[in-house]
């Protein structure tokens, strides 16, 4: 973990420091070495939702450093059980960045607890989601609204052959990370882009809306619009979607005439 309580403060490690886990109360020790990233452990071995720092890598603490330190490893308490979440924004929002596997009980678990959350996923993980990606997802997607410049919305045809199989279906928004540790100047065109899959619309759909949009517009975003923002776009697909419904015009079905024999 990044932060302990030491004398009731929220602090971050420090060589030969001692504190107190925010979530189960327990001992932790400052683990200052050099190979790892400096992190809290716990002094004995125990079950705690907050022992995760020691197995984060670099791109997940990149990714948390994005944001305030405040906003870091925040404790919601949901069910009467504390889980702390990886960022919870002023606003309330709770975005987890996860790069190991997760089982699909872990996953609802905590949608189910934040509920109001965003998944951030790296994509470079397994070795052949991004080729996967790249290959399938110029024919199974289709440009359905241009939000503004650079922000398109498209529906995705078939999206367990573009995403990886266990994150669509989740219940909150899905954004798909790419790049991974890559200096992004050197990075393919596809790279420079973050991918946000939007819940599905049924459970047993093979089809679901992705949307695009560059890095550097992800924080602000998230930060000052995603209130907004997102019920907005969920709105507009409901409606562009019963427009265009309603829009086709009801098919013509012609009965051929019925020919009978002449009887001679």
């Amino acid at each position: 973990m990044k932060f302990a309580l030491v004398n009731n403060e929220r602090c971050e490690p420090t060589p030969k420091t001692r504190g107190i886990c925010p979530v189960c109360n327990g001992v932790v020790i400052a683990k200052c070495g050099k190979l790892k990233a400096h992190h809290w452990a716990h002094e004995s071995k125990q079950d705690c939702r907050n022992d995760r720092w020691e197995t984060e890598g670099e791109w997940h603490r990149n990714w948390k450093n994005k944001f305030p330190i405040e906003c870091q490893e925040k404790i919601i308490l949901a069910n009467e059980v504390k889980n702390i979440a990886d960022v919870q924004t002023n606003k309330g929002l709770v975005i987890e960045f996860q790069h190991s596997h997760m089982d699909s009980e872990e996953q609802r678990a905590r949608e189910n607890a934040y509920k109001n959350m965003i998944w951030v996923v790296d994509g470079t993980r397994l070795k052949y989601d991004f080729p996967r990606f790249k290959k399938n997802v110029r024919d199974n997607s289709r440009l359905f609204l241009e939000i503004r410049k650079n922000v398109k919305l498209f529906s995705v045809d078939f999206c367990d052959e573009v995403f990886p199989k266990n994150w669509i279906n989740c219940s909150v928004p899905v954004v798909f990370d790419f790049l991974g540790l890559e200096d992004e100047e050197k990075a393919d065109v596809f790279q420079k882009y973050l991918y946000l899959l939007l819940p599905k619309q049924k459970s047993n759909d093979f089809s679901a809306f992705m949307l695009y949009l560059p890095r550097t517009m992800f924080i602000p975003l998230i930060n000052n619009e995603w209130e907004l923002f997102y019920p907005k776009l969920v709105s507009s697909i409901i409606d562009i979607q019963k427009a265009k419904k309603e829009s086709i015009p009801q098919p013509v079905v012609y009965f051929p005439k019925r020919r009978f024999r002449r009887r001679f």
